[in-house]
């Protein structure tokens, strides 16, 4: 059965479709503060180790003033110089007192998250990579088998909570639990939502689709950094707290988004199915009547579509229109289309997993890359906030021209452009780095490098869409969440690359680039999905590789 064609006939951009799409759009920005908005509460401000008046005075009584002593601080230790007859010795003592901090409040300011205990600081950060692998298999899962809406809302609202709830917890190890949890949810909600953006339109549409949610996307990440710079002059929580209020709405969402067509129908909730397509024709102006007469045809495999081509009389048809509408238990739909899959059909199935393990491997190129090169691009001078958010407005070109490739050319080849631009642009980069000839040198590599950034990021977007439309209906959810573990893991290795550069400056831009390369030869051996219709079993994304043979 082609769900897509029942979609076409409630109308490919229909009023009921575009405002279910836009409040997913909505929602995007409660998706993607958990993964930046660190950048701002948890930074590490000026700090210097506080002044131990004691110790001086103590110093001073137990020498009877005979000794000229001189204290000064340092960041992480106090330097306590003593002048006994000419010869001046220095002791290190530590930080007894704490450490006096300048700016802005942050978590590392609160907690003392500095010099001994430095490595603590970046543990809300690790714990929300690890909450994204969590969620990315454990609620991906959950919505292939138990529906994208109720995990949707589930996870929408646990998102809230915990951000909400970080706002005030008082306990750094509280922050962290509570840091995990966010990741988990807000990994879970993202990725299901936008498997829900693009089952809700038929093949022609999604290119378009995924192009307004990704410019959605680079907004919202962007638009962290305006609301980190209203509150700049008060603590950090106040941040933490607006970034959950913007996602109240998720109280509502249980009733303002439906559950997608596309997973009721393969998954035999034919009622729910009539229900949704009623609604749709009624906010969209069409004949639900047709559209289910048509539908209940296709689903008794053309029996009754036969017998309605050989009649034209309008009484005929009319009469059966009204007796397809009245049949609601009789529905014969083959099984196939009824497919229980779990994750071990992707180890079981050659084609899928051959697919699969190139999916994974790109999604951790990118993922390494993109963030390896936002972090070794940090030494941007300048305001911090105006700094991130041009770095998220960067990616809008890419935007623009995955826009106007992506149906034209086709998801393999504007992937593998995207890939070429940013591995061949990247090792130029670091060619120009590494020999350092003279400033202006120094800024071609600059330059090369942002421009291997956009690569990278158009590539992002690409491999988003094709890994929604290479997995089947009962697996699509699960195939993405699993793709992301692949990134997080990239996501965690990255900032080895700013250590990397710190000794080696030209040496990440030579193994991104050499990576990038590398996944441009794999995608060739994957199958080509512009145009095709979302597969619903394992038996259609065979298709996908026989199709790709006729090609050949």
């Amino acid at each position: 059965m082609d769900v897509d064609d029942t979609l076409r006939s409630l109308g490919k951009y229909g009023r009921f479709q575009i405002l279910q799409y836009v409040y997913t759009l909505i929602c995007s920005p409660s998706a993607a503060y958990p993964l930046v908005i660190y950048v701002f509460i948890g930074y590490i401000p000026d700090f210097q180790c506080k002044f131990p008046s004691d110790l001086l005075t103590n110093y001073y009584r137990e020498t009877n003033g005979s000794q000229n002593v001189t204290m000064y601080t340092r960041q992480c230790d106090v330097i306590l110089e003593t002048n006994r007859s000419g010869v001046v010795t220095q002791d290190i003592l530590p930080c007894t007192d704490g450490y006096d901090f300048f700016g802005r409040e942050t978590t590392i300011s609160e907690w003392n998250l500095v010099c001994q205990s430095e490595g603590l600081g970046s543990m809300p950060s690790t714990m929300v990579a690890v909450g994204q692998m969590i969620g990315a298999s454990l609620f991906t899962a959950l919505s292939d088998k138990y529906g994208r809406l109720v995990v949707t809302y589930t996870t929408f609202i646990g998102t809230s909570v915990c951000f909400i709830l970080t706002a005030v917890v008082p306990w750094f190890f509280g922050f962290v639990i509570l840091r995990l949890l966010t990741g988990a949810f807000a990994q879970g909600f993202g990725l299901v939502l936008a498997t829900i953006q693009v089952e809700l339109f038929p093949a022609e549409s999604r290119g378009f689709v995924s192009f307004v949610g990704n410019l959605m996307w680079t907004f919202s990440i962007s638009s962290i950094a305006l609301i980190a710079y209203l509150l700049r002059s008060v603590s950090w929580r106040y941040t933490m707290l607006t970034a959950g209020l913007v996602g109240v709405h998720s109280l509502g969402t249980r009733w303002i988004l439906k559950e997608s067509p596309r997973w009721l129908v393969v998954n035999g909730r034919y009622e729910e199915a009539k229900v949704w397509i009623r609604k749709a024709a009624k906010w969209n102006r069409k004949d639900a009547a047709i559209i289910l007469a048509d539908l209940n045809l296709a689903l008794e495999n053309g029996n009754v579509q036969g017998h309605a081509e050989n009649n034209t009389n309008t009484e005929i048809l009319n009469s059966q229109i009204n007796d397809v509408n009245e049949r609601t238990e009789n529905i014969n739909l083959s099984s196939h289309l009824e497919e229980k899959l779990s994750v071990l059909d992707i180890f079981r199935n050659r084609r899928i997993l051959i697919t699969s393990v190139i999916v994974w491997i790109i999604w951790f190129v990118n993922s390494i890359t993109y963030y390896g090169l936002f972090l070794t691009s940090g030494t941007m001078n300048g305001d911090m906030y105006l700094n991130f958010f041009l770095n998220g407005l960067v990616e809008i070109p890419s935007v623009f021209l995955y826009m106007f490739t992506i149906n034209r050319y086709g998801r393999k080849k504007t992937c593998i452009m995207f890939h070429a631009i940013a591995g061949v642009c990247l090792s130029v980069s670091a060619v120009l780095m590494y020999l350092k000839a003279s400033l202006v040198m120094e800024g071609f590599a600059t330059a090369f490098s942002l421009v291997g950034k956009f690569g990278i990021s158009g590539s992002w977007m690409t491999i988003f869409l094709y890994t929604e439309e290479v997995y089947p209906t009962n697996l699509r959810a699960l195939g993405i969440g699993l793709a992301s573990c692949s990134a997080r893991i990239g996501a965690m290795i990255s900032p080895y690359a700013a250590l990397f550069g710190t000794h080696i400056p030209w040496g990440p831009g030579v193994v991104f680039g050499i990576l990038s390369v590398l996944v441009t030869v794999l995608i060739i051996w994957l199958p080509e999905t512009t145009g095709k219709e979302l597969p619903n079993t394992l038996e259609e994304v065979n298709d996908l590789y026989v199709q790709k043979k006729d090609d050949q």
